[in-house]
């Protein structure tokens, strides 16, 4: 299943390069040969060095007809719509270190199965804290049987930003921690006429965002880990799941600018720093389709902008199922998979952001302790890991995580819903000192993680499990 998933995922987003470049079979170009686009614009992600923006290259994207799109001046990257023609020029630039067609980044596939309040355990009447007591083990097992919430439950004072699909606003065991957001969906983006780029449209078309929230800041019919804690949303993914990631970093920079105190990131994707070529089947040309280098470098930027501003940043680490520790055996099982559809890899290719210094890398396991299934591991990648369940062995939905969703409550399993409850110890931390920077807040976590494994299993444990009882019982 892990393996199918990421072929999919790779596959889609070099078939979104290839169809962005429009190359045709009649274009009689070498790979060696840079200026291989079509005369068709496509957008791309451009990065300068040293954080700093040349203006000199934004005035020739415009006064040749491009546009400018985005301009991240924090640190230093820009989105630009432009004839291919323009790419060997900007290149040719000292200020710029990398440039690549803008890929698109799909929201998490995780299995989700609705509430179904009329097969409840029990029949007692809905009430504050029922559903928490009837099904979410895996808060209790974070929170020892709910006795952190007698240490700490969180306050408003601290804030995590959880960058997702939106919210539902209104759930009622949400409503009363949402202290707003902002939405970074542009007008019409990916020729979705639904999205007409309000930047106050927080609402959640998927789901995913309102579980993961959930799973941090729910104070009702269920708890998150820290009920009481303020949380804001930043909308990302579209009605169909697609980002990109120009817009994370967006939403990452305006989240600390913004004075959140913990992003939550649960999204995952693959970048390669090297070198993808294709092969029409038809002529036998290869096409040197450029790296994700850009891109990698941009997140890097963001969440290295986070840390700086004293903010913690929690990922998930993937739904895959694979090794993401070794770069270079990545590659190779990318060559296995897509060989025969004509892609050829060269280079490292790396988790994102979950492989970013400076980030606190969640895996997921089930009720019994054990890495799940789906959650992807590996050395010097994994830092913790949490509950995000796990119903492969047993098919039941009481082995998955029951969360808020937009319709009512739903019952998860995913990274997703794993790298939250560690966003929340994190946000209980800092309300006891929010002078604590990340790597202290980090240091405090490992250390309070429960050993559930020895050195050998630390490849899909990290330090531990995520105990927040322990972290604030100290």
């Amino acid at each position: 299943m892990g393996e199918n998933k990421i072929f999919k995922k790779f596959y889609s987003i070099l078939l979104l390069v290839f169809m962005l470049m429009t190359m045709c079979s009649n274009t009689e170009v070498q790979a060696k040969d840079k200026n291989l686009y079509s005369e068709d614009d496509v957008n791309l992600v451009v990065l300068f060095n040293e954080d700093k923006i040349d203006k000199s290259i934004e005035d020739l994207i415009e006064n040749s007809g491009g546009k400018i799109i985005n301009t991240l001046s924090e640190i230093g990257g820009i989105e630009v719509k432009c004839s291919t023609e323009l790419i060997t020029e900007i290149q040719s630039y000292d200020a710029v270190k990398s440039l690549a067609p803008t890929h698109n980044i799909k929201v998490p596939d995780e299995k989700i199965v609705e509430f179904n309040e009329s097969k409840k355990l029990r029949s007692d009447d809905a009430s504050d804290g029922d559903l928490y007591n009837q099904y979410q083990w895996d808060i209790k097992r974070v929170t020892n049987d709910g006795k952190s919430f007698e240490l700490g439950t969180g306050n408003h004072d601290v804030v995590i930003a959880v960058i997702d699909s939106g919210v539902k606003t209104d759930h009622p065991d949400l409503e009363n921690n949402f202290m707003g957001g902002e939405n970074f969906i542009p007008e019409g983006f990916n020729g979705d006429d639904s999205e007409t780029g309000d930047s106050d449209d927080l609402e959640d078309r998927l789901g995913h965002g309102t579980y993961v929230t959930g799973s941090i800041a729910a104070n009702g019919r269920i708890k998150g880990v820290a009920p009481d804690i303020g949380f804001k949303s930043y909308r990302v993914f579209d009605s169909k799941g697609n980002t990109n990631a120009i817009i994370m970093s967006q939403a990452i920079i305006k989240a600390v600018d913004d004075g959140v105190n913990v992003i939550n990131l649960s999204v995952s994707g693959y970048n390669l720093k090297g070198k993808c070529y294709w092969i029409d089947p038809n002529t036998g040309i290869e096409y040197d389709l450029g790296d994700d280098i850009a891109e990698y470098e941009l997140y890097k930027r963001a969440i290295k902008y986070a840390v700086k501003h004293n903010v913690t940043v929690v990922t998930a680490s993937g739904n895959e199922g694979i090794d993401c520790g070794n770069p270079k055996k990545l590659t190779e099982f990318l060559n296995e998979q897509n060989g025969d559809q004509g892609f050829r890899y060269k280079g490292l290719t790396y988790e994102v952001p979950g492989s970013i210094d400076g980030v606190i890398n969640v895996s997921a396991t089930g009720k019994t302790d054990k890495i799940a299934k789906y959650s992807n591991y590996g050395k010097n990648f994994i830092d913790v890991t949490a509950p995000g369940g796990d119903s492969s062995k047993t098919g039941s939905i009481f082995d998955m995580c029951l969360s808020t969703g937009t319709t009512d409550y739903w019952f998860v399993e995913g990274t997703s819903i794993a790298a939250p409850k560690v966003s929340a110890i994190a946000g209980l931390i800092l309300c006891e000192d929010k002078t604590l920077t990340p790597k202290k807040v980090a240091k405090r976590i490992y250390k309070s993680c429960e050993d559930i494994g020895d050195n050998k299993f630390k490849n899909y444990y990290g330090s531990g499990l995520a105990n927040a009882y322990k972290a604030l019982n100290r």
